[in-house]
């Protein structure tokens, strides 16, 4: 049996099969560390992250009161580390030839 579709058919069919086979999802906005560490900080170690980055721009540290501040809980404290993932990202791109990638934990 041939199964013959017109173009307006094959277009509604398509329509309803998108949504299924989608596998993109908004990305959220606060994430946590262990979420995006390989995504944004190439897959460096919490310690690592704490040290290189959030301790070497405090600036990013919203515990520390800066108004284009991303991230939170970075050293515990009973809570999660938590990124805003908006701010953080443009902040590593602008910052990312600052930052000693290859730099050894003390």
């Amino acid at each position: 049996m041939e199964l013959k579709l017109s173009d307006v058919d094959l277009q509604a069919l398509a329509e309803q099969i998108v949504p299924l086979i989608t596998t993109t999802q908004a990305e959220p906005d606060w994430v946590k560390l262990k979420d995006v560490r390989d995504d944004l900080f190439a897959g460096k170690s919490p310690a690592w992250i704490r040290l290189f980055i959030f301790d070497s721009f405090p600036e990013v540290q919203i515990e520390n009161g800066q108004p284009e501040a991303w991230v939170k809980g970075v050293h515990g404290q009973g809570n999660v580390t938590r990124i805003y993932l908006p701010t953080a990202r443009e902040w590593m791109h602008e910052h990312h030839d600052e930052i000693d990638w290859t730099a050894k934990m003390p």
